[in-house]
């Protein structure tokens, strides 16, 4: 049992990793590295959905994987290539259509509220997204995107976990301002291409409310991002 111990130490594995029956053999494990961690979540009723969120998503989705690595990328290319391989042309970005494109499951979830989302990843290569389904639309999507990016630019976590308010594992243990920044660069890029905002300018719809509404996220983040690309 010791030496148990210290391969699961060594390896990130849980103990039913290396005990399993020949029956789960075939089974996609989820979000193996934040399982190994979900003691260190001081807050029970977290670290309890977290678990369970986990465990449905083994149960759902026997298979995930070919997701499209764009690590050599800058977040606005990625994005731009991820709505190519989408076939999405025009706004709003439909996020089903997207992710199943990508192959990356996303499932709504009751987190406590200080979890927007979060990105697993899988012994098979692929991520699964966990999406925080009390929250307002705008938010989730962008808490989709987000994750995402993380998944195509294959940032190095394991695991990243989208909180409102303060990291209860601690920053900057897992969240990386570098990763994070690229990450939110990615969605905004994703939800609100540089091309459409300009051509929607040009054609004279250059409020940022009524954009908001025709991009479906809010108002702040897409005033956030006519300015970042000098449209506002």
């Amino acid at each position: 049992m010791d030496d148990l111990a210290k391969l699961c130490g060594l390896l990130s594995r849980s103990a039913d990793y290396f005990l399993r029956t020949e029956q789960e053999e075939n089974k996609t494990h989820v979000g193996v590295r934040l399982r190994a961690e979900l003691s260190e979540v001081p807050h029970k009723s977290l670290s309890g959905a977290l678990e369970e969120f986990l465990d449905y998503a083994e149960l759902e989705f026997s298979e995930t994987g070919d997701v499209p690595d764009l690590s050599d990328l800058e977040d606005e290319v990625a994005a731009k290539r991820v709505l190519a391989i989408a076939g999405t042309q025009e706004p709003p970005v439909d996020l089903d259509r997207l992710t199943r494109a990508l192959h990356i499951p996303v499932i709504a979830w009751s987190f406590p509220d200080a979890l927007s989302a979060l990105l697993a990843d899988t012994e098979e290569d692929g991520f699964v997204i966990g999406v925080n389904r009390w929250h307002h639309l705008n938010r989730r999507r962008f808490s989709i995107a987000h994750e995402c990016g993380h998944a195509v630019l294959r940032h190095q976590a394991g695991f990243y976990l989208d909180f409102t308010d303060v990291d209860p594992f601690g920053d900057p243990r897992k969240s990386r301002y570098k990763d994070e920044r690229a990450a939110n660069g990615f969605a905004a890029a994703l939800l609100m291409p540089r091309a459409w905002l300009r051509r929607d300018v040009k054609n004279g719809l250059n409020d940022a409310a009524t954009l908001a509404a025709r991009y479906r996220v809010s108002e702040e983040a897409m005033s956030f991002r006519l300015r970042n690309v000098k449209l506002g």
